[in-house]
């Protein structure tokens, strides 16, 4: 079965060092940095290269399993996740909404886990809508 990535910690990671970017920028204007000189600013500079290159980092381990996958095993962090659905649960959402019976339960389970059940009803009520029509179209051939 299809495992998502851990995207949260480089997510934690990249909000860590904004917030240290920001400290940084902050020193610069503050009382401890006037009268510093040349020496204080570049020494926040160096400081800030290093923030910069950690965040750079980190979004380059984002971009390099986001830019492997297809929107329906998206590597979204846990935050993003949807509760995959239970046997009991899918065997509940069949009975009460019978136009899921078109597809297969694996099927109905991955796009369930990637978008939420209540979207693979939408798209099962809309196939169910446009069936006659497609069906006509076929028969006319």
């Amino acid at each position: 079965m299809y495992v998502k990535p851990d995207l949260n910690t480089p997510l934690a990671k990249i909000r860590e060092n904004a917030a240290k970017f920001t400290v940084s920028l902050r020193r610069r204007g503050s009382d401890e940095g006037r009268g510093q000189g040349i020496a204080f600013d570049v020494g926040l500079l160096e400081e800030r290269d290093d923030i910069a290159a950690a965040i750079v980092e980190d979004f380059g381990v984002i971009d390099e399993e986001m830019s492997k996958r297809r929107v329906i095993d998206s590597p979204a962090p846990s935050a993003w996740t949807i509760d995959r659905l239970t046997d009991e649960q899918l065997a509940a959402c069949k009975a009460d909404w019978p136009e899921l019976g078109m597809f297969a339960d694996d099927t109905i389970r991955r796009v369930a886990d990637a978008v939420g059940i209540h979207k693979v009803r939408g798209m099962a009520q809309e196939a169910v809508r446009r069936a006659p029509a497609i069906l006509q179209a076929r028969e006319s051939k």
